[in-house]
């Protein structure tokens, strides 16, 4: 499940409260394919590397200080609290598929599930665990500036690991090492 959420940093504490349910991904309500969209030119086509820090993208939307957050395990069989910020994401359109990676903040790891009242919690700076990156693949691309295909994630199946050949590997590697770096100099 995807979520937007209020997010309010006074010091070291964030406050966080469910504003409502979303979708990041799909051509008509897809936040993703979205923000993409107002970033094309009208003659990108494939391969494009691209990326979205998605508190800047809502920030232009008039959306400033809303968040994403993903509960990883909304139906686990056991109560479980498992709550990651997006932060950022980044994709690689080319021959109809985009592989993506997104950055996030863990902000509850299997944990419990009273933690969060009403749709709010409060954490400390310290709480966050980052960065954390996750792959997937959208069924869609670029083409003459325009987005192309569904820009949904595959059905369920055994085969939908992301298939990333070296140019899209090392692109998304050598972003993880910009994000790492940006934060330790932040961290000293």
């Amino acid at each position: 499940m995807y979520a937007l959420y209020d997010k309010t940093v006074d010091g070291e504490k964030l406050s966080f409260r469910f504003m409502e349910k979303v979708s990041l991904f799909g051509c008509n309500r897809g936040h993703i394919p979205r923000f993409l969209r107002a970033r094309i030119s009208a003659t990108q086509s494939e391969p494009f590397q691209w990326d979205i820090r998605l508190e800047e993208a809502l920030e232009k939307e008039g959306k400033k200080g809303l968040t994403f957050v993903i509960d990883l395990k909304p139906n686990n069989i056991a109560p479980n609290l498992s709550y990651y910020e997006v932060v950022r994401v980044w994709g690689v359109s080319a021959f109809g598929w985009s592989p993506i990676m997104f950055q996030l903040r863990m902000l509850f790891g299997d944990d419990n599930p009273a933690r969060v009242a009403d749709g709010r919690f409060t954490l400390t700076k310290a709480d966050i665990d980052e960065p954390i990156f996750s792959l997937m693949y959208l069924n869609g691309s670029v083409s003459d500036g325009r987005l192309v295909g569904k820009w949904t994630t595959p059905g369920r199946s055994s085969t939908n690991s992301v298939l990333l050949w070296p140019e899209t590997f090392d692109y998304f590697s050598g972003e993880m090492a910009k994000v790492r770096d940006d934060l330790e100099r932040h961290r000293d």
